[in-house]
C-alpha cells in the first residue's frame, strides 16, 4: 500500500507460534500483579485491561496486540495471571520483550501444554526497539525464526 514503511528484523524466540496485531508499546515494564488483579479484571469484558493506575498503559486493553516492553516486575503470581488471562480470551497475540524471564514465560509455556493454547514470545534487547516499533503499527511475530516484521503506514 502507499504511504507504508515495513521493517524486518530478528530477536531471540522464547516461545513459538505465529502472532500479529497492532502494537501497544511501553518503555515501562509491566507489573502484570498490579495490572489485572483489581476487581474489575475479574470481570469477563475487563480481563484483558491493565488496571495499574501507576503504569502509562492504564485502561489499555492487551487482547490481540502484539505487547512490547522493556520487562516484567512483580511477584511470582505474574505467571498465573498471564496462564488466566489466555485461558479466558484476553491474551496478547504475541509479546516482544527485551529481557524475558521466567515469571514471564512460565504461564504462557504451562497455558500451551496444559490447553494447547498459547502465542509468540520474542526476546528483543537493544533499544532500538522502541524506535523499531510504535503503538500503532501493524506487527507480525514468527516465534519460530524470531522474526519481527513491522508495517508503518
Amino acid at each position: 500500500m502507499r504511504g507504508e514503511i515495513m521493517k524486518m528484523f530478528t530477536g531471540k524466540p522464547i516461545i513459538k507460534g505465529l502472532g500479529s496485531g497492532t502494537a501497544l508499546v511501553t518503555k515501562m515494564p509491566i507489573n502484570f500483579t498490579a495490572a489485572f488483579t483489581k476487581i474489575p479484571s475479574f470481570l469477563p469484558y475487563m480481563n484483558s485491561v491493565i488496571m495499574d493506575r501507576h503504569h502509562e498503559l492504564f485502561y489499555k486493553r492487551i487482547k490481540n496486540r502484539v505487547l512490547v516492553f522493556p520487562a516484567c516486575i512483580g511477584s511470582t503470581g505474574t505467571g498465573l495471571l498471564l496462564l488466566q488471562i489466555i485461558t479466558t480470551g484476553g491474551a496478547p497475540s504475541a509479546i516482544i520483550v527485551q529481557e524475558a524471564d521466567s515469571l514471564l514465560v512460565s504461564g504462557i509455556v504451562l497455558s500451551d501444554v496444559w490447553f494447547n493454547k498459547s502465542f509468540p514470545v520474542i526476546e528483543y534487547g537493544p533499544e532500538d526497539i522502541y524506535e523499531k516499533i510504535k503503538t500503532g503499527d501493524r506487527v507480525d511475530v514468527d516465534g519460530q525464526t524470531g522474526e519481527i516484521r513491522v508495517t508503518q503506514g
